[in-house]
């Protein structure tokens, strides 16, 4: 049986120090992932606006996406032999017709007029695809392969300015968890960055099951 340990919570570790400690705090009897909750440090009306990315993580965390290319005819084989599941117009009939499998849609910017058809239900479920993060592009071979190789979008929730992601596995080398967490914060920074000079108000990270982790601000911006 798992010692239990105890965590202070009026405290803030060092990356370094969250990333050992989180196998340790998992109660899950399963290899949990490693969640990441940023709030950004911005004024309220700042929180209006979206702030919104996308990193390919160095470590997979072994989870295969669905990949979707809304694309011409002419694209098809192509979006499909770099590892789309679906591609071609047959994407918006399947979303139409209520299938709602994909984790990722992406899409060339010549059918943007098609995704206007289901803008109204990919706009809420967050796949709505959007050049800022990668999803709407002419290279669709590149766009699928590094979806299919871990490619993470971020985006923060309106009127919050927070982030929440999945980020590793706990099971994962903590210096790999440590990586991922690391490309993920210098990607949210580059994008904050535009809106406050210090994005990073408070940083936790938590295992699936277990007690949060408040970082040191002060620490991670080392790593950014």
């Amino acid at each position: 049986m798992k010692k239990k340990i105890e965590i202070n919570t009026t405290k803030t570790y060092s990356l370094e120090e969250a990333v050992k400690l989180l196998p340790e705090i998992s109660t899950s009897k399963f290899a949990g992932s490693v969640d990441i909750d940023i709030v950004l440090n911005l004024k309220e009306k700042q929180k209006k606006e979206i702030v919104r990315g996308g990193v390919t993580l160095p470590f997979s965390m072994g989870d295969s996406k669905k990949v979707a290319v809304i694309c011409e005819e002419k694209d098809e084989k192509m979006a499909t032999e770099a590892g789309a599941d679906m591609a071609g117009l047959k994407v918006v009939d399947a979303i139409l017709g209520g299938d709602m499998s994909f984790d990722v849609i992406i899409a060339t910017p010549t059918m943007m007029g098609q995704i206007g058809k289901v803008a109204k239900i990919l706009g809420p479920k967050g796949l709505m695809p959007n050049p800022k993060n990668g999803t709407v592009t002419m290279d669709v071979t590149k766009a699928v392969q590094s979806f299919k190789a871990g490619r993470l979008n971020f985006k923060s929730v309106p009127d919050q300015g927070a982030i929440r992601l999945k980020v590793a596995k706990v099971d994962m080398p903590s210096e790999n968890i440590q990586e991922n967490i690391v490309a993920l914060l210098k990607a949210v920074h580059n994008e904050a960055k535009k809106l406050s000079s210090n994005p990073f108000k408070k940083v936790t990270l938590s295992p699936t099951m277990g007690a949060g982790l408040k970082l040191d601000v002060n620490d991670i911006i080392k790593y950014v």
